[in-house]
This record gives C-alpha cells, sequence and structure tokens, in this order.
C-alpha cells in the first residue's frame, strides 16, 4: 500500500512540475519580458435564466460566481443615489 501513495505522489510532483513548465511557456510565448501589461476595462452583458436570477440579491451572487469562475474582478463602484441600471432587465 506504501509503494501505491509513493507512486501516485510521484505523479503528483510530474504533473505539477508539467503544469508549472506549461505555465512558463504561455507566459514566455505571450508576455514576452519587455511586455507591459495594463488593465482593460470591459462591460459585459450576460444572459441569465430569470427563474434563477430573478432580484438583485441573487443578480449580485450571479456576478461574484460568474467573475469568480472565470477568474477575473468584478469591480462595480458605481453607486448612484437612485436605481438607474439595475444588474437585472425589468
Amino acid at each position: 500500500m506504501h509503494e501505491y501513495f509513493e507512486n501516485i505522489h510521484k505523479a503528483l510532483k510530474e504533473f505539477h512540475a508539467q503544469e508549472e513548465q506549461d505555465d512558463a511557456d504561455f507566459q514566455a510565448k505571450y508576455f514576452p519580458p519587455d511586455t507591459q501589461l495594463k488593465p482593460l476595462y470591459m462591460l459585459i452583458k450576460v444572459d441569465v435564466d430569470k427563474d434563477i436570477v430573478y432580484n438583485q440579491c441573487q443578480a449580485g451572487k450571479y456576478a461574484v460566481n460568474h467573475c469568480n469562475k472565470l477568474e477575473y474582478e468584478l469591480a462595480d463602484w458605481y453607486y448612484p443615489d437612485d436605481e438607474q441600471y439595475p444588474y437585472i432587465a425589468k
């Protein structure tokens, strides 16, 4: 049984080493060392099931989960005094 776990551990170490190498290759290919990065701000529209996302609270949860899953940041800093642009079209 001990040999089994040693083999799994070895396979995981190899997997992680390959993953790190793939990340480094991707970085080198698409972002050479002299590349200067800057932010790109995007306004997106996402169609959702109206029976699942039915109010502002659910819309906020959906937006956060959507951004987390796709690994980008939700930044909502516009807070009007009255509701002008709700997440969900009425």
